[in-house]
């Protein structure tokens, strides 16, 4: 059922070239997931290097997805929660890459891969939603700027997320005095809290960044339906959960594990309003095309 609702969305919404770059791009990093697990667990029968250039591969197609989707259509894919999510997705990809890179991190695709994997699962339930989206094209550069700003900050936050999984797992295996062979392949317990912090403090400037250009971009017609809106609040959880972590920690209020553990607890609840959102989003779709079935169409009086 999921795989025929997404069939059907790339069918009637996307070009043969970017449906082609998506399905290649879902596939390239389900496989990587595979693969950086493998390497965790059997370090010395399973490269992270091969992961890597599947992941790269994977990356590598959803960058040609959207350039061909912006190409064909302009800013419509800042439109739809689907490519906004995956775009989401992209970043945390490139940002991996790029952290991986600018220090050693040992074992963290074995994260970021799966979480890149569970965000594009997660996004493809909800596919069908995004289907018949009528809102007319962004012309405003204000709006252009909020939205990519704010999904920065998501991308920004996912990776978090996978350092604060890999921070928690790894000190609750010190402290119960295990030592199994992951853990000596995991990236030290400073680095990973220096990751966490740098990206909390960048995404929450980004986000707010993100709104006030928003606003700013608003029409007074825009504010009737404001909270109706499930990218604005799914964005408005996340910006609370960043501020919430950032006063928590600069006021004592979190301290050791609690931060990372307010971040798991943000990230679930960004997730289930997007998935809550999404669902209601839906039955409300099904429910106005069953009584437009019943009613006769739009034409019935004619």
């Amino acid at each position: 059922m999921l795989l025929q609702t997404f069939h059907e969305f790339s069918q009637n919404t996307m070009s043969p070239v970017a449906t082609i770059a998506l399905h290649a791009s879902i596939a390239g990093f389900f496989v990587s997931s595979i693969i950086a697990l493998g390497a965790l667990l059997q370090p010395a029968r399973v490269k992270m290097a091969w992961a890597d250039i599947t992941g790269a591969f994977a990356t590598g197609a959803l960058i040609a997805y959207f350039v061909v989707r912006f190409t064909e259509v302009g800013t419509e894919p800042l439109q739809n929660m689907f490519e906004v999510v995956a775009l989401s997705a992209l970043l945390v990809a490139l940002a991996y890459f790029v952290a991986t890179r600018l220090r050693k991190l040992p074992s963290f695709g074995a994260f970021a891969y799966p979480a890149v994997t569970i965000i594009f699962l997660v996004d493809l339930m909800l596919a069908g939603t995004a289907m018949g989206d009528t809102e007319a094209p962004i012309s405003s550069p204000l709006l252009v700027m909020h939205i990519v700003l704010t999904i920065l900050a998501y991308g920004v936050f996912f990776m978090a997320t996978v350092a604060a999984v890999m921070f928690l797992l790894q000190e609750r295996m010190l402290k119960k005095h295990k030592d199994p062979a992951i853990l000596r392949s995991l990236p030290p317990l400073e680095s990973l809290r220096r990751l966490v912090n740098s990206c909390i403090l960048i995404g929450l400037p980004v986000l707010t960044a993100g709104f006030a250009l928003g606003f700013a971009s608003f029409e007074p017609s825009d504010w009737g339906g404001l909270f109706s809106n499930p990218k604005v609040l799914t964005s408005l959880v996340l910006w609370l959960v960043l501020l919430g972590v950032v006063a928590g920690k600069r006021f004592g209020w979190l301290h050791g594990r609690r931060h990372f553990y307010m971040i798991l607890v943000g990230f679930l609840l960004v997730l289930a309003t997007y998935i809550g959102l999404g669902i209601v989003q839906a039955r409300s779709n099904t429910s106005i095309q069953a009584k437009s079935v019943q009613g006769g169409g739009p034409c019935s009086g004619l």
